[in-house]
């Protein structure tokens, strides 16, 4: 078969692309390599053993950050050791299957870090990047995964992901357990990001390198380890809120029509919403339709315990094919059945504490006003003094074929900041 000259330039060109892209993997591959091998003593297997039985309960990594044996690593890693240090030990593993105990000395449990120090530890450190990368250039993340030793995972550096309130690097690549706390690397070899958490289908995300500057600033400015840990922890909980309530109720609260009723949109950046409908169900007996809004913000406690996420729901019921008695029927299931937006159990919080009342809503003219009933719940954090879980629902009560309700869910908020916040919902979400 003959070839023409237009024919014959796209086959160069095509042989050219693939050998650039081999040139690119195996590029890479060889980095990947080559930080393997310069940087493995920097990073550690860092285990929490159970002292009873002498037993691994968690393992995750960590890397040598200066000549002193201080290594950071996530707080999700070690919180159970922090927590109940009578049971547990935190310990590392080393390249070379060196052991020894290591000291927990502070923690950042907003930005899920955590610095421990060893003291008869011999190895390497890594240096830590003071600016981040530029968007799309090849990073390498490193960590112990699943406690098959050392693995190297080549991804890209795809910036900062905006849509969470907490900073946090969107690394495409896939991260594993065990890998928390390991670094990820830069071309380099400089750390850029704390290896944090996965989302599956190679988007992971990792902890920018400056909030470990940050702490490691804290941490030599104070000249000592954290004496209460429970009271650092606290304290960081309270001024994280603060900062966070403060932008929040200072934004002009965009809003949207759901039913008859006006609600509000997304906060941007940090709260994402959706919504639906039965409108197209020909079998369906009322209108529903419905909006949730939520943060992607989670603050780590614990295992069973997560705090530092904002939610609000509404719904809007048109009674069609349904007498009075029905529809009040199913609009009382649906005001049961909503729970706090977050995790939490008996040894973390309180027992709700709830106030219900009638309020009048609505505009100033009388044909506007709505008559609602409004619960606000709050439950103590035990360990946490000044924060609260809060549960807020309003639903009308003054219509036999329609009716509104709204909700949200505040996890790790002072009184203040959530009786502030209810007011401004109660004033934008309603009907209209």
């Amino acid at each position: 078969m003959a070839i023409d000259k237009t024919t014959g330039r796209a086959i160069t060109f095509l042989l050219g692309l693939l050998l650039c892209w081999h040139s690119s993997g195996f590029s890479q591959n060889e980095n990947a390599r080559t930080l393997f091998a310069e940087n493995k003593t920097a990073i550690l297997q860092i285990r929490v053993i159970d002292v009873t039985s002498g037993s691994k309960s968690v393992i995750g990594s960590g890397f040598v950050i200066n000549a002193e044996g201080l290594i950071a690593t996530n707080y999700h890693v070690i919180q159970i050791a922090a927590s109940k240090p009578e049971q547990y030990r935190i310990e590392y593993l080393s390249a070379a299957d060196q052991t020894g105990e290591l000291q927990l000395v502070d923690v950042d449990v907003v930005n899920d870090l955590a610095l421990v120090r060893a003291t008869d530890l011999e190895a390497e450190t890594l240096p830590l990047a003071l600016a981040e990368p530029p968007i799309g250039v090849p990073v390498f993340a490193l960590g112990n995964p699943l406690d098959l030793g050392l693995t190297v995972v080549p991804g890209t550096y795809n910036g900062i992901n905006l849509s969470s309130y907490h900073p946090r690097v969107h690394f495409t690549g896939s991260l594993n357990s065990g890998m928390s706390g390991g670094p990820t690397l830069s071309e380099s070899g400089q750390v850029i990001g704390i290896n944090v958490s996965t989302a599956g289908n190679q988007v992971s995300f990792l902890v920018p390198v400056t909030a470990l500057h940050k702490l490691i600033a804290e941490y030599q400015g104070r000249a000592g380890s954290v004496g209460d840990m429970t009271q650092r922890i606290g304290l960081q909980l309270l001024a994280d809120q603060e900062q966070k309530f403060a932008h929040m109720l200072a934004l002009d609260w965009p809003t949207m029509p759901l039913g008859q009723a006006q609600v509000i949109d997304e906060l941007k950046p940090f709260v994402k919403c959706w919504g639906g409908s039965n409108s197209s169900s020909e079998k369906a007996q009322f209108l529903s339709a419905d909006r949730t809004c939520r943060s992607e913000d989670n603050i780590y406690l614990s295992s069973e315990f997560n705090s530092g996420t904002i939610e609000y729901q509404f719904f809007w019921l048109e009674a069609d094919k349904l007498n009075a008695l029905q529809f009040y029927a199913y609009y009382q299931r649906l005001f049961a059945d909503f729970v706090p937006g977050n995790t939490a159990d008996e040894e973390d919080v309180g027992d709700f504490k709830c106030d219900d009342q009638f309020v009048i809503a609505g505009n100033n003219s009388a044909a506007d006003k709505r008559k609602t009933k409004a619960i606000f719940c709050a439950r103590a954090y035990k360990d946490y003094p000044q924060l609260y879980d809060v549960l807020f629902l309003q639903g009308t009560v003054d219509n036999s074929r329609a009716a509104f309700l709204s909700h949200f869910t505040l996890a790790g908020v002072s009184r203040e900041n959530a009786k502030a916040f209810a007011r401004k919902f109660m004033g934008v979400a309603k009907w209209q």
